[in-house]
């Protein structure tokens, strides 16, 4: 198996895979942002519906096999690593030289065999054309989720050339559907490749059956209460892309029984999520409402930016605190950040950056499968923030550990303020695994527990004197 970094290409997945088919119909779905909320929401209504369905995103959150899951349930451990084994030596049989991913990719799909998925939910690794999900030649529809430029390196400096690799997904005759809010030129270039192929028809996000039997019922207003405008348009997407695949398999399609089931859809691990951390403030007190909670979310590029902006302005910054209405410009907010080496903090930096805020930058440690993956040092971060807000509160932890900075933040903050963790989903893996074991009620009084709490103590007496030290600065 090669440990290069990105190796686009379908031959080295074609041969890894040769000779196996795929019996299961499949939602494939490219894009820049949202494309793993399109997948969440499918996988869910799919679910509800007693379709048996799998689902693959990437990355991964909190384990390596997490991307890989059944009815919304991660995949065993024990059944990923046997097939995962099985890839890695037929990749040293047959003298592959595949990447990581692309024994990931391979792995997903033998898994999706095994469990015997009517319908795969499949989220594009990066592009489309290239990317070793796009071996399949079982898709029911093609999705085009929001673009924007990133992986630049890959994928072409113009949002043109980019638009193009995520266009590589569609299929001659099979139906596509883009979401509406990309620029007209993206969404030509789009349409132009469809022509060329013979893809299509393309599915409107508008369709009249959808105007009438989801958004005037109360159903989908509980839902959509509390969803920023561009997470409605990743559950339309994904409406319209589950009604394809039911159909795709003889099941009904009816509208009404999918808004039905938008009530029961959980949160999107990671993404614009709230989080109680019961090690770093303590046990909440039951009688008081709303519990203390973080603000987490996956954001990494300038568009993921402006939508976690825009709902942090809105329900974070605007919120009342004990009664309280917000100055106004809003509560101020405290960032925890980190980054991947290979991100601009600037560009993301300045679109959520207020005056007043404050910033604890830290980092995340090794990505389990993903040795390339590494990040951006917590100084030069900070470094960062201070140049777009001189005035900015600031503080460094220089060691991985996303809970210890999630405590300084708590000791940066006034109480109830927001706090938000944000920048790179391995830095919410990193905090998700190390909440994962603490957030149980036993974990205050389990006796072999002790030591764990003795360590919080101390990160707590660290944390608040480096606190206090930036105050004093």
């Amino acid at each position: 198996m090669s440990t290069a970094r990105i190796q686009p290409g379908l031959e080295r997945i074609a041969q890894l895979v040769k000779g196996v088919t795929y019996p299961w119909n499949s939602i494939h779905v490219a894009g820049t942002n949202g494309k793993g909320s399109i997948c969440h929401y499918a996988s869910s209504l799919l679910t509800q519906r007693h379709i048996r369905c799998g689902k693959f995103t990437s990355p991964h959150l909190v384990d390596r096999w997490d991307c890989i899951s059944v009815n919304n349930k991660t995949v065993q451990e024990a059944h990923f690593r046997e097939v995962e084994k099985h890839y890695i030596q037929l990749d040293q049989t047959r003298k592959i030289n595949a990447s990581p991913f692309e024994i990931l990719t391979a792995t997903a799909f033998h898994i999706f065999n095994d469990e015997k998925v009517q319908i795969g939910v499949i989220e594009v690794g990066m592009g489309g054309k290239l990317d070793a999900t796009n071996i399949l030649d079982n898709q029911v529809i093609s999705v085009i989720s929001k673009i924007a430029r990133d992986h630049e390196k890959f994928l072409g400096g113009s949002l043109g050339e980019i638009t193009m690799h995520k266009a590589g997904i569609l299929r001659p005759q099979v139906p596509f559907v883009v979401n509406p809010v990309n620029e007209w030129h993206v969404q030509d270039v789009v349409d132009e490749y469809a022509k060329e192929i013979g893809a299509g028809p393309r599915l409107r996000v508008d369709d009249p059956e959808i105007n009438s039997m989801l958004y005037p019922w109360e159903e989908w207003h509980r839902f959509a209460s509390q969803l920023r405008p561009f997470q409605k348009d990743n559950v339309v997407l994904a409406v319209i892309a589950v009604r394809q695949a039911l159909e795709s398999i003889n099941e009904s399609t009816n509208i009404t029984k999918l808004r039905r089931l938008l009530p029961t859809i959980p949160p999107n691990p990671g993404r614009i999520q709230k989080v109680r951390v019961p090690p770093v403030f303590g046990t909440p007190n039951k009688s008081e409402k709303p519990e203390r909670h973080i603000l987490v979310d996956g954001a990494h590029n300038r568009d993921a930016a402006y939508a976690l902006n825009g709902y942090v302005d809105k329900f974070e910054r605007r919120k009342l605190i004990r009664g309280e209405m917000p100055p106004k410009d809003g509560w101020p907010v405290t960032w925890v950040l980190a980054m991947g080496q290979d991100r601009v903090p600037r560009k993301f930096l300045e679109i959520i950056l207020q005056p007043g805020d404050s910033v604890v930058t830290t980092k995340f440690g090794p990505v389990d499968g993903m040795p390339w993956v590494t990040p951006k040092d917590p100084q030069d971060l900070l470094q960062s923030a201070c140049a777009i807000r001189p005035n900015i509160t600031g503080v460094c932890v220089p060691s991985v550990g996303a809970l210890r900075a999630v405590t300084t933040a708590k000791y940066l903050t006034q109480e109830r303020h927001p706090i938000v963790l944000t920048g790179s989903l391995y830095l919410v893996g990193q905090f998700f695994r190390e909440l994962r074991s603490r957030q149980d009620e036993r974990w205050w009084t389990d006796e072999s527990k002790e030591l764990d709490r003795a360590l919080f103590r101390e990160i707590h007496e660290e944390e608040r004197a480096r606190a206090y030290r930036a105050f004093g600065s």
